[in-house]
């Protein structure tokens, strides 16, 4: 039997580890990059992102699952739907949705996107 070596990325989480979250040159929130690699042409990225209340617009330019850890979020979609999401939700976006997103209460979500 052949056994590969697998690397493993290690992070740590702490107040100082995260840095600016940049939307259309805006500061919209902070994130902690967990994983940031090319898997066959195609970015992957993991991360944590926190925001306090705010409103501002997000597309999505890559397909993303968030799972929600902390507070609470309304996410408009520009067909119209309003999605609330809360702690232990877990919800996935194709690339290419346009958003609007109401932090209602400090929110903090883990992502991973691909696209």
């Amino acid at each position: 039997m052949t056994e590969v070596a697998v690397p493993v990325d290690r992070s740590a989480v702490d107040a100082d580890s995260y840095e600016p979250f940049i939307v259309d040159d805006e500061a919209v929130g902070e994130v902690h990059w967990i994983r940031r690699s090319d898997i066959g042409g195609n970015g992957l990225t993991v991360g944590l992102w926190r925001a306090e209340p705010m409103e501002f617009a997000y597309p999505f330019t890559e397909d993303e699952t968030i799972h929600v850890l902390e507070g609470r979020v309304e996410i408009t979609l520009t067909a119209g739907s309003t999605i609330v999401l809360e702690p232990g939700d877990i919800a996935s976006f194709a690339k290419g949705t346009d958003s609007t997103w109401k932090i209602v209460t400090a929110f903090k979500k883990l992502f991973v996107s691909i696209g």
